[in-house]
Formats: structure tokens, sequence, C-alpha cells
């Protein structure tokens, strides 16, 4: 009778140390990717497969110290080292948006409300879109992504007759027409435009929707100050079931083996149009804000191409994670707005509504007085 019970409970205890093993196996994959992406970013190099698996990084962190907890039965010192330091790193990357941040005093100076909307591909989620901006009266000035002009988009009439009267002043930027897609800028203000310029960015090797995106500047004059405003959409991040459009194809083995061997041009790709947005920073005497679908995560890689020449206001003033975007039930924040030298961040914050399949983002800027006080 004893032998019944044996055989199960022998089983039982196999499927518990594999369970073990492989808990173990992932607690050190995850701890030594850790430590690939602290020597990639303390040494300055780049890599295109450490840099793609850097947007996701606090999720190696977090899964691997739980992946710690189905290791039980394994020595102790093999679990509490890497899930110590998962913990630690985890920290460093996240502690900072979890600790409130100190309040301000009221701004001497005038301020510019701030916010940045990629409106997605989909027709059905337009309504409440410029339903949604057309209460935002606050609004000083309105960065749009993926303005479609397409077969049954009609954004910029829809943008124009809904928020025209207060954003009175307009820049859009049509991207080069496509069978698939037309992708397209806005820039809406309410203080007059001035010196209103698209900028192709830079494409190397990409094609598809990396290879048509492109930056829009324009200027304002705030009292007597100018400022410097732009909007991009970058190359988002190769995957593996979807094309250079962005349209689904599904996982194969062929297109497993094309996103590893192509996502070095995504990611090469991305990072010269990081370059030519910081080198357009620095190309100035005003300020600027940037902001925008930077298809990047706050602890990317990629944003060390700013090098401290533009600051994230809701790095600054922002608290939370701040997702603006979901790939299934991963969330990521990939839209930014970025402030230079002269200007404050007073606030920031991102919009939980259900408007795009991005979330808005906002912030506060105030406009810093030059020495002579004026431009």
């Amino acid at each position: 009778m004893s032998d019944l019970f044996e055989l199960p409970r022998e089983r039982s205890s196999k499927t518990r140390r594999a369970i073990a093993v492989g808990g173990l196996i992932v607690l050190w994959l995850a701890l030594f990717v850790d430590v690939v992406q602290w020597l990639v970013r303390l040494n300055g190099g780049f890599s295109a497969k450490v840099n793609f698996l850097s947007h996701l990084w606090p999720y190696f962190l977090f899964g691997g110290a739980l992946a710690g907890l189905a290791a039980r039965g394994m020595p102790n010192i093999l679990r509490s080292i890497p899930t110590v330091w998962l913990l630690v790193s985890l920290v460093f990357l996240l502690g900072k948006q979890m600790v409130p941040k100190v309040s301000l005093l009221p701004p001497l100076e005038a301020t510019l409300r701030v916010m940045t909307l990629n409106l997605g591909n989909a027709q059905g989620s337009r309504p409440r879109a410029v339903s949604y901006l057309r209460q935002r009266r606050n609004v000083d000035i309105l960065f749009l992504q993926e303005v479609h002009t397409g077969p049954g988009f009609r954004d910029r009439k829809s943008l124009e007759a809904a928020l025209g009267g207060r954003l009175r002043h307009m820049a859009w930027f049509p991207a080069a027409p496509d069978k698939k897609h037309v992708l397209g800028l806005g820039v809406l203000s309410r203080y007059p435009l001035q010196e209103i310029r698209p900028l192709k960015l830079p494409a190397g090797e990409a094609a598809g929707k990396c290879s048509e995106l492109a930056a829009l500047t324009a200027k304002v004059r705030v009292r007597n100050r100018l400022v410097r405003l732009a909007t991009a959409h970058l190359c988002p991040p190769a995957l593996p079931w979807m094309d250079d459009w962005g349209d689904s194809t599904g996982i194969t083995y062929r297109s497993i083996s094309g996103w590893w061997s192509g996502m070095r041009v995504f990611e090469y790709t991305r990072r010269s149009q990081l370059d030519f947005l910081s080198t357009l920073a620095e190309g100035g005497v005003e300020p600027l804000i940037l902001g925008g679908d930077l298809s990047t995560t706050p602890y990317s890689l990629d944003l060390r191409r700013f090098n401290g020449v533009l600051r994230s206001a809701f790095a600054e003033r922002g608290m939370g994670f701040g997702f603006t975007y979901s790939l299934g039930f991963l969330g990521a924040r990939i839209d930014h707005i970025f402030s230079s030298a002269g200007l404050s961040a007073r606030s920031a914050s991102v919009a939980d509504v259900d408007i795009s399949d991005h979330n808005p983002v906002e912030a506060v800027f105030e406009v810093l007085p030059t020495a002579k006080g004026k431009n």
C-alpha cells in the first residue's frame, strides 16, 4: 500500500526540483543580463542586442527576482546574492520615480503647459482624442504624432475645427505618401509660430516606417524670450511578429530569424535619430522643448545620447511609472517631453485616458530669463 503513495511523492519531488533548478537558471540569467547592461551603460559602449534588451530592463530585474522564489530548495547563497543584486539594481533604476518630489515655490516667470500625444493608427479612437483635446483648454503647446492624411482619415480638418479657436497657430508635416501608411506631425500653439521647419530624420539602411519619420520644429515668443519647439516620431524597436510598417505578420522561424539579424538596423537608426535631436538642441541659443514618440524607454541605453543636453520633465517632476504605451501586459513610457537649459520643469504627468493606443504626456515649464532679460 505504501508503494502506491511513494511513486506520486517521488514524481512531485522531481517536479519541484526541476522548477527550483529552472528558477535558479532564470535568476542567474537575469543577473548576467543586468551586469552586461550596467557595464555597457557605464563604459559608454553600444550593442544593438543589449540596447534592445535595455528597453525591458526593469522587467528582467523584477522577473528574475520573482524567479528566485521558484528556486526554493536550492542553496541559499545561490539564491540570495543574485536576488539582492537585482532588487538593488531595480531601486537604482526606479527609485527616483517612487519618491515624492519636493514642492516648488510659485513661478516668477512665464509658464508653458505642453502636451504630446501619438494619435495612433486606429480610426475609431479619433473622435475620443479630439474630444479630449478640446476639453484641455489650458494647454499652450500641443505636439501630435501619427497625424494621418490617408484614406478614411481627416485628422487635420478635425483638429483644426475643434482646436482652431484656442490653439490658433498650427504647423503640419505630412509624411511622404505610401500605399500603407501616411504618417504626419503637428505643432499647435496658443502663441504665433515662427521659423517652421520640417526635418527629415536620418534613416540609414532602415525601410518601411523608419524611412519616412521626421521632426517638425518651430519657435514661439513667450513674453520677451524665444523658445524653440520640436516634435518627432522615432524608429521603433524591431519586433519578430511585425514587418517594417508595424503590421502583424505572425511568428514564424523566418520572422524570428529576420528580426534577430535585422535588429541592428532599427537600433542604430534610432540611435542616429537621437544624435540628430541632441545636435538640434545644442545648435541654437534659445531653449528647446522636445516632445514626441521617441520609441525609447527611460531606462534604455538610447537616452544616453542626449548626454545631459536634454532633460526629461517626467524624470524631474513626475512620479510613478508613467506608462504611455502597452505591449500586451508590459507597459512602457516611450512618449516623452524633454527640455534644454533655460527652462525649468514645474510638473509632469501622464493621463490615463482611452483616446489612443498611447497616453498623453503633459508638462509645465517656467521660461527662465536670459542674463540680459531678452534674446
